[in-house]
């Protein structure tokens, strides 16, 4: 049996060295960070707004079947 024969190019974790880089960036522009905040929030107010819009009945409308039942009971019962 020979020795062992190393088939790869790894090096083992006791062989790494690790080290750590600072970049420098410039600082955020908070003015831009706050409108697009204010524009997702909004957009997402829209949008909630029109979906609960859409599921409520609108301000005329008015149940036909409603008014068939109170156009007879006006009416009364037809008695020749």
């Amino acid at each position: 049996m020979g020795g062992y024969m190393k088939k790869t190019d790894r090096r083992r974790y006791e062989d790494r060295s690790f080290s750590v880089r600072a970049v420098h960036r410039d600082p955020a522009d908070l003015h831009k960070l706050a409108e697009v905040l204010i524009r997702l929030t909004l957009q997402e107010t829209g949008r909630s707004r029109a979906d609960r819009r859409a599921a409520e009945p609108p301000e005329t409308y008015r149940d036909p079947a409603a008014a068939l039942r109170s156009a007879a009971s006006v009416a009364g019962p037809l008695v020749e």
